[in-house]
This record gives C-alpha cells, structure tokens and sequence, in this order.
C-alpha cells in the first residue's frame, strides 16, 4: 500500500488525517507525561527537593509507565486499540483530577506512578493502530511523524507549563484531564474497528525467537532515553543556576531542544526508510550527535547568550530525542505482525526503564559534584556508549535490515 493510498486505508478516515490525529494524540499524552518532568522545578520548589529527589518525579511516572507498558501492548493485540484507548482515556482523565486533592511528596510519588501506569495506554494503542493501518507502507516515515508528537508535547510544556505554573499548579491537572478525555475519544472514534486476531496458541520457540530479536533494540533504546530524559529534566536548572536564565527564557531554550526532536524524528525515518528500512545506522548517528552536543555543553562557561544557547540545545534534541520511532520500528518490524504490539511495547518498556534510572543518577552526581558539567560529561559518554552498541549490533545480518 502507498502512504497516500486512500482507498485501500483501513481507517474511518484517510491516512493523512488518520496520521494527524495520531500525532496529536500522542502530543498531548506526552504534553502531560514530559510536562511532569519539566514541572520538576517547580515540584523541587514546593517540596523543598534536592535534585536527586527531583529525579524521583521522572522516575515515579517512569516506573508506571514501564509496570504497565507491556500489559498494555498486549491487550492492544488482544481486545484491539480502538476499545483500549476508548475506555483508558476515562481512567487517565480521573487519574489526573485526583491530583487536585493530593498532599505530601510520598502521595504525589504514588499519584505519578498510578499516572504513568495509564499514560501507557496511550503509546500501546496508539503505536499498534498505527503501525498495523500502514501495513505494506515505508513504516520508519510514519512511526516517526507520530513520535514526533512526544518532543511536541513536550514542546508545548516547556513554552507553556512555566507559564501557566506561576499561578499554581491545579489549573495544569484540569488542563490534563481535558485534553487526554477529548483527544483519546477523538483517536478511538477514527481507528478501525477489526483488528489481526492472534494464532490461538503462541508456540514457545514464537516466544523465544520474539525475545532474541527484540532485545538489542531494547538495550539500545534504555541506554538512549538517558540524554532524552536527562536533557529535558534537568535544562531549566542548569540554564537558571549555570547560565542564570529566568525560567520562561529556559523554557524557550528547552523547547528549541524538543523542536529540534520533533525534526529529527521524522528525517531518521525517512532516512532510515530510504537506507532499505535499516535503522541501526541512523540511530547511531543520532547517539554520536548527543554524545557530542553533551560534551560540549558541559565545557560551556557560564555566561552565554540566549541566542546561541538556542541552536546548541536544538542540535541537542536533534540527536538525544530523534532515536525513539527507529527503536519501535525495529522492535515492530522483527516480529509477526499480530505480537507488534507486546513488541513495540517491550521496548518502550526498556526505555522508560532507562527514563526511570538516570535522571536520578544525573542528579545525586550534580549533588555530590557541585558540577553540571561531570553530569553533562557521563552523559555523553553513556550516549557513546549507546552508540558503539547499536553499532555493533547492525554488523548483524538478522538486525541491520527491517523485516515486513
């Protein structure tokens, strides 16, 4: 099927809207999931939180978004998206309303990790409708126009949640809740309604081989997400405390560095398409650029302008946030069709696994250094690191093509 192919298209809508309104839905999952993160500060504030113990808001949500995201992806093959994300979106609407009567840094830590829990339905549904509905399309271009809705979203937060947060921080959970209600209902209602029912009984070698093909992108995806996380977790302050930017200032250089993301997402996958459906290669380069943009800035002086923090930081995001749709089309693209979604899921359950570990690593070793510049440097050699695997792992016949 061609991308544009309208009438063979699954949907209850052509592809372009279908693929608009699935961008838009994980924009604004991730608006609420990365908008968490960088409401980190203001939490720090509130709570009177070291920066290790800020990391710990990342990782709570991270922690729920990885306990569920499997299960999630497997009920998305069994009872099919539409019907997931239909009734997950009331969950994840009620779940954000409780946060208005929520006290205490230990309920807020629970809160976020029920959160996270619900969120997953999101990226479950969402990846599995779309990747199924452009079924003989090239998959990397439109995986990665709908990633693009995560540096979107958080995007969005950076320009908006500093704002919004001066004033408190109840009106953004009834701005959350809204918007995940409205935006799950309106992706439900134009997914198709059938869905690839699996064999009956999943044979154990299924199962083994499943697991042999997806945990090099699984590795490489927990190793990844740390410039990622850490980039968008810990900017704000290391921009107000290093480079002494107001808040609303670094929020705009934060979200020069989700823009740059958002960018990048989709030419690795058009690259990647082009280069035959390989994705190792464009991944590693996405690694060597965070790699190298996280040692740069940590060897940044102090006083720098704000138009040339910008451009770095979006060079920035072009490289720690472009890997992510190459890892769940690799993921996707080395199984059947009908485990894509426990597949694809896996792999986002390693990678907020990673999302869960480093931003609290980043910030005791900021607390015991005194020093951005160590946590920007250990950084970019895990972003190294990164890449010299997914390097490695391409030389492999079985991983450096995709598989139909």
């Amino acid at each position: 099927m061609r991308l544009l192919d309208t009438e063979s298209f699954p949907a209850r809508v052509g592809p372009v809207a279908f693929l608009t309104i699935a961008t838009v839905s994980q924009t604004g999952m991730s608006f609420v999931q990365q908008g968490i993160v960088v409401m980190g500060v203001f939490f720090a504030a509130l709570y009177h939180l070291t920066l290790a113990q800020m990391g710990l808001v990342t990782t709570a949500l991270s922690l729920g978004v990885m306990a569920s995201m499997v299960v999630m992806g497997g009920m998305a093959d069994r009872i099919g998206p539409r019907r997931l994300l239909f009734w997950g979106s009331m969950v994840m609407s009620a779940l954000s309303l409780i946060f208005l009567v929520a006290s205490g840094f230990y309920a807020l830590l629970v809160l976020l990790f029920g959160l996270g829990a619900a969120l997953a339905i999101v990226p479950a549904s969402g990846t599995k409708a779309v990747f199924t509905a452009f079924r003989g399309c090239p998959r990397g271009t439109v995986m990665g126009i709908r990633q693009t809705g995560v540096p979107l979203g958080a995007l969005l937060a950076a320009s908006l949640l500093p704002r919004i947060a001066t004033e408190g921080l109840r009106p953004l959970f009834l701005i959350f809740a809204a918007e995940l209600l409205f935006l799950g209902w309106i992706f439900s209602a134009v997914m198709p309604t059938h869905r690839l029912n699996p064999p009956k009984k999943a044979s154990p070698r299924l199962n083994r081989t499943i697991i042999s093909r997806l945990w090099r992108p699984a590795l490489v995806a927990s190793l990844m997400v740390s410039g990622q996380y850490v980039l968008l977790g810990f900017s704000l302050t290391d921009l107000h405390r290093v480079h002494h930017l107001g808040l609303v200032a670094g929020g705009m250089v934060l979200a020069a560095a989700q823009l740059g993301g958002g960018v990048s997402r989709v030419m690795t996958g058009v690259v990647s398409d082009r280069l035959g459906g390989r994705r190792p290669p464009v991944i590693v380069g996405c690694a060597i650029t965070a790699a190298l943009m996280a040692a740069f800035v940590a060897m940044l002086p102090g006083a720098v302008s704000i138009w040339i923090l910008i451009p770095l930081w979006f060079v920035f995001g072009m490289g720690a946030v472009g890997w992510n749709a190459l890892t769940i089309a690799w993921a996707g693209e080395s199984v059947p069709t009908h485990h894509s979604g426990l597949a694809m899921s896996g792999v986002g359950t390693a990678a907020f696994l990673g999302a869960a570990v480093f931003p609290p690593l980043f910030g005791a070793l900021i607390d015991a250094t005194h020093r951005f510049s160590v946590g920007w440097g250990a950084l970019g050699l895990v972003l190294a690191f990164a890449g010299f695997l997914t390097w490695q792992f391409g030389k492999r016949p079985d991983v450096s093509h995709a598989k139909a």
